[in-house]
């Protein structure tokens, strides 16, 4: 069953995406922006994600959109793509599950894939009403309907990462947009990897968990797990020292993380499991130690997970044995060797993913907003999508087969018994 955590998030986002449609609508660059006639861009690339707002701006600008998503789609974006919502196995990002699940887990994904689904509605597509109203007069449609006139959307995600899923032809991954290759590293890295005779571990939790935040308990249970390995660790560390640092472990305050995990001699990496540092893990073959800590992290572990390319440590039950036993089992050659896999798949292409979005915009642009691309199940009302109206009728059918089934059955007892009756007399 779904905690109330995804809710409290929820809350959080609209309050985010409330403020910065308002921010943004009274904004002197927008200003600047709606100097420009209709029709006056060939396609507005935006981010769709907590709020729909600049939608609104899109209607008046009379161009075509192209929707991105930096992260899994939202509970929300499927209708409006007409993409079929099935909680069965795409989870929803606020729960982080992968696509194995139990009957309660699907069932919690279940509830709260369609209550955020119409939490949105209920919440977000009103204050974004109410604020573009304000700005532009009562005649402008709902985002609830704008956002069904969305071209094209591009979304930060690859099927052989995230998980193979139904999508329409205007729905398109382009995962590892950010990838460029590999840069050479500065002498003292370069000799550091080379020379690591069991290897090296690299670690780094992003901007969203500083490593020198960790409470002395966990710096100190972590720098025990370390010194345990024969690896060499190097370590995204924002303090110019670091005390009890086993000899094993380097610390940098800023690393080329791209071109660390690219050297043929880094064995694990040890993550918070942001969507961009594990897209360059898969696109290397290095598995992972995955710590997730708020949002689309726990999704983005949780697949990499069921590939058999990581294992996850959870950072409220962070200790020196739980840290080893993590990095211990993820240094099994059997991580690497799915690793390779994933990073096969991930990476052979018909096209690089920059070139791909590229085209696709293109494509938009010339043909002002490629309209036999999109689905009509974007048009549709759930009732309809979802054949309610057939399955009723089919079910009043079979139930009226039934009724006069049943009627008939009577009739042919109560003629029976009275053939019965009548030889007894």
């Amino acid at each position: 069953m779904p905690s109330l955590l995804p809710f409290g998030e929820f809350f959080i986002l609209y309050a985010y995406g409330r403020d910065a449609c308002n921010a943004t609508l009274h904004s002197e660059a927008l200003a600047q922006v709606l100097q420009h006639p209709a029709g006056y861009y060939d396609v507005i690339i935006m981010e769709q994600f907590n709020t729909d707002c600049m939608m609104g701006v899109a209607y008046q600008l009379q161009s075509p959109v192209i929707a991105m998503s930096s992260c899994a789609l939202m509970p929300w974006h499927y209708e409006r793509m007409g993409t079929p919502i099935i909680p069965s196995y795409i989870s929803a990002l606020f729960l982080g599950q992968s696509e194995n699940m139990s009957f309660s887990a699907r069932l919690g994904n279940w509830l709260t894939t369609h209550t955020l689904n119409w939490l949105y509605s209920l919440f977000n597509v009103p204050a974004a009403d109410a604020l573009l109203r304000q700005r532009f007069g009562p005649g402008i449609p709902s985002t609830g309907e704008l956002v069904k006139n969305t071209s094209l959307m591009l979304i930060n995600q690859h099927y052989a990462f995230s998980g193979a899923k139904p999508l329409p032809p205007n729905v398109i991954e382009v995962g590892g947009l950010h990838l460029r290759a590999a840069k050479p590293l500065d002498d003292a890295l370069q000799q550091l990897l080379d020379n690591a005779e069991h290897g090296v571990i690299l670690i780094s939790w992003g901007s969203q968990l500083r490593a020198n935040s960790l409470s002395s308990a966990k710096r100190e249970a972590l720098l025990r797990a370390l010194a345990r390995l024969p690896q060499q660790i190097i370590w995204k560390w924002e303090n110019d020292t670091l005390p009890n640092k086993p000899a094993n472990v380097h610390i940098m305050k800023w690393l080329p993380q791209r071109d660390i995990l690219a050297h043929p001699n880094l064995r694990v990496f040890f993550s918070h499991g942001g969507l961009m540092g594990l897209t360059e893990a898969v696109a290397s073959g290095v598995p992972v130690v995955g710590m997730p800590v708020y949002g689309d992290q726990y999704l983005n572990v949780a697949a990499l997970v069921q590939r058999g390319m990581a294992v996850r440590v959870d950072l409220s039950q962070f200790s020196e044995q739980s840290v080893f036993d993590a990095l211990t089992q993820a240094l099994d050659p059997s991580y690497k060797q799915q690793a390779r896999k994933v990073a096969a798949a991930y990476n052979e292409r018909p096209q690089l993913a920059m070139d791909n979005a590229l085209w696709w915009v293109h494509h938009v642009a010339e043909t002002r907003g490629a309209p036999l691309l999109r689905s009509s199940a974007a048009k549709l009302n759930r009732f309809v999508y979802y054949s309610l109206d057939v399955y009723i009728t089919v079910g009043a059918a079979l139930f009226l087969l039934l009724v006069i089934a049943l009627k008939f059955w009577r009739i042919c007892c109560t003629r029976k018994r009275q053939q019965s009756k009548a030889k007894r007399s």
